[in-house]
């Protein structure tokens, strides 16, 4: 099991508890009441076949809370935030239904998701979705450090036509820094 210590900087696990009997299984995703770092407006359901990859994506304004459904999905973590302590620290995690956890992202930190088997996910996001805040990269630039599973996932066209991770730690500062200063909220 990994630590909050072992993640980059602001990643939250909320460990999930399933309740089964003889009619199925009851798990709670989510609470008022936990300390997520998530103030959600928005919720998503996401299905994917098998050999999906989404992502490697990176936002300056929102966080993601997400759980895990049905199947497996493989969490690829990057952070590129410029004052964080774990800047530059990756890691793959493996989430899965049959051992629920929910996971919340902070802004800075870049994401990808690869799922092995089909999948359903679900995540919320502390802001609407905004172009301006859909930065990504290719999901093998060597700078991420992550070792997925696969070298040929099925990718979106966006993401197959995704820039290089200097691209991406560009657009990121230019609009970090745009926020910081007031400017296009």
């Amino acid at each position: 099991m990994i630590s909050n210590e072992d993640l980059p900087d602001g990643i939250r696990i909320q460990p999930l508890t399933p309740h089964a009997d003889d009619r199925g299984v009851f798990t709670e995703i989510f609470r008022e009441e936990w300390s997520i770092g998530c103030a959600a407006v928005q919720w998503n359901a996401v299905h994917s076949v098998a050999g999906v990859l989404r992502g490697v994506h990176v936002h300056a304004t929102h966080h993601d809370y997400l759980v895990v459904l049905s199947g497996v999905m493989v969490l690829g973590l990057h952070d590129i935030r410029p004052s964080s302590p774990t800047r530059g620290c990756s890691r793959l995690l493996t989430l899965e239904a049959a051992a629920p956890r929910a996971i919340t992202i902070p802004p800075g930190i870049c994401h990808g998701f690869y799922f092995p088997v089909a999948s359903l996910h679900v995540y919320a996001v502390s802001a609407y979705w905004n172009p301006q805040d859909e930065l990504g990269c290719r999901f093998d630039c060597q700078e991420l450090e992550l070792a997925w599973p696969t070298g040929s996932p099925r990718l979106s066209a966006r993401d197959r036509m995704a820039g290089s991770y200097l691209q991406m730690c560009e657009a990121y500062r230019a609009r970090h820094d745009a926020l910081a200063s007031g400017a296009s909220r």
